[in-house]
């Protein structure tokens, strides 16, 4: 049995998800580091365990954090690309203001290990990520695990028009919240046999009282649908629905699955996802 005589030292330090290892707590963190993964100084070591986890009362449930590793990259800020926003499942780049200046930190998914919840009672953290940043960093990390798979045939019949779903998405990405496609099959079909598809878009529940609203959603819907129908035969369009995430239910997502390009989502302050998906079996 293990003892753990300071579980509320952990809490009132102020350790939770998101939080920067200082220097002496990272450099016992390297220590115990995988041997492919490169030890540099100014490298930011963020703890990514949920915050439930991280204060756990009990070392025996919980005798581990898990901690990634941010570099810190020379670039003036993290415009939209290839790795911001959760759009890469490998490598993520976000902004992140210090004391006396603003850095850009790269993570990637491999980069990330145990280390002994006991070191969190030495010291307070040196400084915490903003929540938005800290909702991302986390979700990207549960995407590699949750993430929505589908047919390699039916990535194969629509994927050379991925450049034009990411922009038509990317012109509403005030408007999205999530997106979610639902096919009348995982299997893999031959060719001559369509697959079937749905498209569903949650939209902020606050967007519709706008007076933009209905002609929005006409609009959004006509392009989601027109989008998809593009691939007749190889790929039907069965249905297209634009919905406030307070007129979805959790028996309409039964049938659905994220979409991988549901991270324009993130671009803005809107929330990332309703918070009933995480209910979904």
């Amino acid at each position: 049995m293990l003892s753990w005589s300071n579980g509320d030292t952990v809490a009132d330090l102020g350790w939770r998800q998101g939080a920067f290892l200082g220097s002496g707590l990272a450099s016992e963190a390297w220590s115990v580091a995988p041997a492919v993964v490169e030890v540099n100084a100014d490298d930011r070591l963020i703890v990514t365990s949920h915050d439930c986890d991280v204060v756990n009362p009990s070392l025996e449930k919980e005798p581990v954090v898990e901690v990634l590793r941010a570099r810190v990259v020379d670039a003036p800020s993290a415009r939209p690309g290839p790795y911001s926003s959760g759009r890469n499942p490998r490598e993520l780049q976000l902004n992140y203001a210090e004391e006396t200046r603003r850095i850009v930190l790269r993570c990637t998914a491999h980069e990330r290990w145990p280390v002994s919840r006991r070191i969190l009672t030495k010291e307070p953290p040196c400084g915490h990520l903003p929540p938005q940043e800290r909702r991302l960093v986390s979700g990207w990390l549960a995407k590699r695990y949750i993430r929505g798979a589908f047919p390699t045939e039916f990535d194969r019949r629509w994927r050379s028009k991925s450049r034009q779903w990411r922009s038509l998405l990317e012109s509403y990405s005030e408007w999205i919240q999530g997106v979610y496609l639902r096919l009348n099959t995982h299997g893999e079909l031959p060719t001559g046999r369509p697959y079937a598809c749905g498209v569903l878009l949650a939209v902020p529940q606050d967007h519709r009282r706008r007076t933009d609203w209905p002609a929005t959603r006409d609009d959004l819907e006509s392009r989601l649908f027109a989008f998809w129908e593009q691939f007749k035969p190889h790929i039907r369009c069965a249905d297209a629905d634009v919905l406030g995430t307070d007129e979805i239910t959790l028996a309409q997502l039964s049938s659905y699955q994220r979409f991988d390009a549901d991270w324009v989502s993130f671009e803005d302050d809107t929330a990332t996802t309703p918070n009933v998906i995480d209910l979904m079996p």
